[in-house]
C-alpha cells in the first residue's frame, strides 16, 4: 500500500527550505571569499607600508653596505612573537638584516627577486606560524659605478586574520540561520493563508462523501471558480442521471403492466386475439425503445466538454438518411456557419440532430432546409415542404407514442419528438414547434443556452 502523500503545505515549506539552504549557503561561500581576499588584501596593505618604511629608514654608505637604525617606525618588529616580521636580503638571497621579532626563523632567505619584481605568497615560518610573506627587490643607485641590490621581506601572523574570518563565518552563519527562519516561519503563515480556501474544499468534498453536503460553496477566489462550478455541474450531473435511470425503470416497469396483463389474459383466455397480442407487443416495443433512449441521453458534462463541429454531425446522417430512404428524392439544404460547434455530447447531438432529420425525410415532399445560428447559444431549425403539424396537435405530439398524423404508409412510433424533448431539456435548452413560412411544412427549432466558460 503506497505511503501517505505529503500535504501541499509540507512539499512547499520543504521545496522553500532547500532552496533558501541552497540560496544562502551560496551566498555564505561568496561572502567568505570575499571576507577573505578583503582581509588579505588589507594585510598586504599593511606590508606594503612595512616594506616602504623599511626602505625608507635604511641608508646605504659608498660601499653598499646598509645602515639600519636601531629603533624602527614599527615597535612590533622589535618584539619577538609580536606577528610582524621583517628582513632584508642581498641579491643573492644572503641575510643582511632581520628584525628582532623575526630572530630564529627565516623568511625567504635565498630568495632571488629581480629589480622591480614584488611577490605575496602564505608561507609557514620554522616555528609553525602560517604567515602572509610580501617581498620586493630594489637597486639602490649610488653612482656610475654603484647601483647594490636589495630584497625587502615583511610577513604578518596570519591567525589573527582568521580569528576574525571564523568570527565573521559565525556571525553569518548566526544571521543566515534568524533569517531563514524568519522567512520559513512567514512563508508558512502564506502558505497556510493561501491555501485555505483548498483546505475548505477538501473539508466540503469530504462533507459531500459523508452526505452532509449537497454542493461545494460557491466562495471561492477566481482561480478556483472554475473547478468549484465545474465539480457541482458534475454533482448535478451525475445525480439527474441515476434519478433519470430509476425513473426510467420505474416508467418501464409502470408502462409495462398494463400491456403484459392484456397478453396474459389473452394466452390464459385460450383463444388469444393475434390483432390484439400484435398491437400490445408494439405497445411494449414503443414503451421499451422510448425509455432505452431516454436512459441513454447523456446529457451535459461538468468538466468541459468538447466543443463538437455540427457541419460534419450533419453530413454524415445527411448521406445515412439518403441510404436509408434511397427511393425518395429529396433535397437537404444544410446552412450551417463555418466552424459552428457546440459543447455537448456527441451521442446527443447524433440523437436529437437524427430525430429531427428523420421525422423531416419521413414528412417532407421533396426538400428540407436545416438553418444553425449561433448567438447567445445556438439555434438549430430544420424544417421541411411537407403537411405540418396541425395547430392543435403541436403539444401532443411531443408525448411518447403521439404522433401529428395517424397515416399507417409513414412508418414511426411517435418517440423520437419525446426523446429530443428530453435531451434538450437535459442542457437546459426549449424546443419550439411550428409551421414553415418559406416551406409551408413543419417547422422544429431547438434553442440550447450558451455554455459559460470554466
Amino acid at each position: 500500500m503506497a505511503g501517505r502523500s505529503h500535504s501541499l503545505s509540507t512539499r512547499l515549506l520543504v521545496i522553500t527550505a532547500v532552496m533558501l539552504v541552497a540560496a544562502f549557503g551560496g551566498t555564505s561561500v561568496v561572502l567568505d571569499i570575499v571576507f577573505r581576499r578583503s582581509a588579505e588584501e588589507a594585510l598586504a596593505d599593511q606590508l606594503d607600508t612595512q616594506v616602504f618604511a623599511l626602505i625608507g629608514a635604511v641608508e646605504p654608505d659608498d660601499a653598499g653596505n646598509l645602515t639600519i637604525p636601531d629603533r624602527l617606525l614599527e615597535p612590533r618588529l622589535a618584539n619577538p612573537g609580536s606577528g610582524l616580521y621583517a628582513e632584508i636580503l642581498d641579491a643573492s638571497g644572503l641575510p643582511l638584516w632581520r628584525s628582532p621579532s623575526a630572530v630564529g626563523l627565516d623568511l625567504a632567505t635565498g630568495a632571488t627577486l629581480n629589480a622591480g619584481q614584488r611577490t605575496l605568497t602564505r608561507r609557514r615560518l620554522a616555528d609553525g606560524t602560517r604567515a602572509l610573506l610580501l617581498g620586493v627587490a630594489i637597486n639602490w643607485e649610488l653612482g656610475p659605478a654603484a647601483t647594490p641590490a636589495f630584497q625587502v621581506f615583511t610577513a604578518a601572523d596570519l591567525a589573527a586574520s582568521e580569528r576574525q574570518l571564523v568570527q565573521f563565518r559565525r556571525q553569518l552563519l548566526g544571521w543566515f540561520s534568524g533569517v531563514m527562519f524568519v522567512l520559513l516561519a512567514a512563508l508558512w503563515l502564506a502558505v497556510r493563508f493561501g491555501l485555505q480556501p483548498l483546505r475548505r474544499m477538501a473539508s466540503e468534498i469530504t462533507a459531500i462523501e459523508q452526505g452532509r453536503r449537497e454542493a461545494l460553496s460557491e466562495e471561492y477566489p477566481r482561480e478556483l471558480e472554475g473547478v468549484g462550478r465545474g465539480f457541482n455541474t458534475l454533482l448535478r450531473s451525475e445525480r439527474q442521471r441515476m434519478e433519470r435511470y430509476r425513473t426510467t425503470m420505474d416508467d418501464l416497469a409502470h408502462s409495462l403492466k398494463t400491456p403484459l396483463a392484456v397478453v396474459r389474459n389473452e394466452v390464459g383466455s385460450g383463444h388469444p386475439d393475434r390483432g390484439t397480442l400484435t398491437a400490445q407487443v408494439e405497445r411494449m416495443q414503443s414503451v421499451i425503445d422510448y425509455q432505452l433512449k431516454r436512459a441513454a441521453a447523456m446529457g451535459p458534462r461538468s468538466l468541459a466538454a468538447r466543443p463538437v463541429a455540427l457541419l460534419p454531425v450533419l453530413t454524415e446522417l445527411v448521406a445515412s438518411l439518403r441510404k436509408i430512404h434511397r427511393d425518395r428524392d429529396v433535397a437537404c439544404d444544410l446552412q450551417v456557419p463555418d466552424g459552428a460547434s457546440y459543447p455537448a455530447e456527441q451521442g446527443d447531438l447524433y440523437e436529437v440532430l437524427g430525430n429531427l432529420l428523420d421525422n423531416a425525410w419521413k414528412w417532407c415532399r421533396s426538400r428540407i432546409v436545416v438553418t444553425v445560428r449561433e448567438a447567445d447559444g445556438l439555434s438549430i431549425t430544420v424544417a421541411d415542404d411537407g403537411p405540418g403539424i396541425p395547430d392543435d396537435r403541436t403539444e401532443a405530439v411531443l408525448d411518447r407514442g403521439i404522433r401529428a398524423d395517424q397515416r399507417g404508409d409513414v412508418p414511426g412510433q411517435g418517440i423520437g419528438l419525446a426523446v429530443v424533448r428530453e435531451i434538450v431539456g437535459l442542457y437546459g435548452g426549449t424546443l419550439r414547434l411550428g409551421r414553415s413560412a418559406a416551406l409551408g411544412g413543419a417547422e422544429i427549432a431547438i434553442l440550447l443556452p450558451k455554455v459559460p466558460d470554466t
